[in-house]
């Protein structure tokens, strides 16, 4: 062990005389007392600190409140915030570090949506595969896992028959029920790995933009562009009741900037009250008025002409009940009476 200078051995009897009260002269010569030394240094610069540290804030307690500076520092608030200015102007403001949440360098990561899951909805992928030839056509898609939910007043809703592996367009029969999956989410048409068709489903109807081509030569040709909403053209005109667009008025379908397509009325209620067929433009087909009640009673049936192309036609009621189903007018029967006895058509705003 090395030895301790004599100046520290003479500081230390000092403090162990002045602190302590005894003679530390005899106990410090002795071999314990040098071996102890280091440790009765160390003791007596803690009792040195604190007693230091107890008078400061003793004296500052004493002091009055516009006296004790900012943080026990001898200057005021008003004298700190001025040394640290940008310069020594007059006009300059004192700078003034803000703590907000934009200057926390932190990023915050989204927890992120299952691969499988679209629209808040969790999917099952599937996919269909055909050989013809030398051809092969492979399908992806997805569908529904559980539930028949589809988006309601759409015509053409596409399901997955999973015992048939082929996917289907309209109403599902009871004995396909089983066996029927909702279209939803992202699919592809792919045609010797060439890109054939591409869109996505929202409850088994088409949405968002789609693509169709067809190969010519060595090469895939876009024949088709469309774009959905919901099963609904892009471009179709929707209407509402409140403003938070929860009940839907009419559905007026838009193409190209013509009407085309389904259309349909609504009453407050979510009954359904009219629905037809548009075609660049014109009204075609058999058009049904129903009753407001939530059993889809018919009120009225109107028949139009089959293409837009029947410019000529003169549009005529089929047949017209009353609340309780009574026929009030009926065509077919009528034809059949004398000009004279036949009833005029009640329908008035062809």
């Amino acid at each position: 062990m090395s030895r301790i200078p004599v100046e520290i051995i003479a500081r230390i009897r000092i403090f162990l005389f002045k602190r302590i009260g005894f003679q530390a002269d005899s106990f410090i010569s002795t071999g314990i007392g040098m071996k102890l030394a280091p440790f009765f240094l160390l003791f007596a610069f803690l009792c040195i600190s604190f007693s230091s540290e107890a008078q400061f804030w003793k004296d500052w307690f004493r002091k009055k409140p516009e006296e004790r500076g900012v943080l026990g520092g001898k200057e005021s608030l008003q004298e700190r915030i001025k040394s640290r200015t940008l310069d020594d102007g007059e006009d300059v403001k004192p700078l003034v570090f803000v703590d907000s949440a934009a200057s926390d360098k932190r990023v915050v990561r989204k927890k992120k949506a299952p691969k499988r899951m679209f629209f808040g909805v969790m999917t099952k992928k599937a996919f269909i595969r055909k050989i013809a030839g030398r051809k092969t056509t492979l399908e992806t898609f997805f569908f529904i896992k559980k539930g028949l939910e589809f988006q309601p007043f759409v015509k053409d809703i596409f399901w997955f028959h999973t015992q048939k592996k082929k996917i289907f367009v309209g109403l599902i029969g009871p004995k396909d029920r089983p066996f029927a999956k909702i279209m939803h989410g992202p699919y592809k048409k792919m045609l010797d790995g060439k890109t054939e068709e591409e869109g996505i489903y929202y409850f088994g109807a088409r949405h968002g933009r789609w693509m169709f081509e067809k190969p010519q030569g060595d090469e895939m040709v876009v024949v088709d562009k469309e774009k959905y909403y919901k099963g609904f053209p892009k471009e179709s005109i929707v209407s509402y009741f409140d403003a938070d667009k929860t009940k839907i008025k009419e559905v007026i379908p838009v193409r190209n900037g013509e009407r085309d397509g389904e259309y349909y009325r609504f009453s407050e209620t979510g009954n359904l009250l009219a629905e037809g067929l548009y075609e660049y433009g014109r009204k075609i087909g058999k058009w049904t008025d129903y009753f407001d009640t939530n059993k889809r009673k018919i009120r009225r049936q109107l028949q139009y002409g089959k293409t837009w192309e029947d410019k000529t036609f003169q549009p005529y009621t089929l047949v017209e009940y009353d609340e309780k189903g009574k026929v009030i007018y009926d065509k077919a029967v009528e034809d059949k009476k004398k000009p004279s006895e036949r009833k005029s058509d009640p329908t008035k705003e062809f």
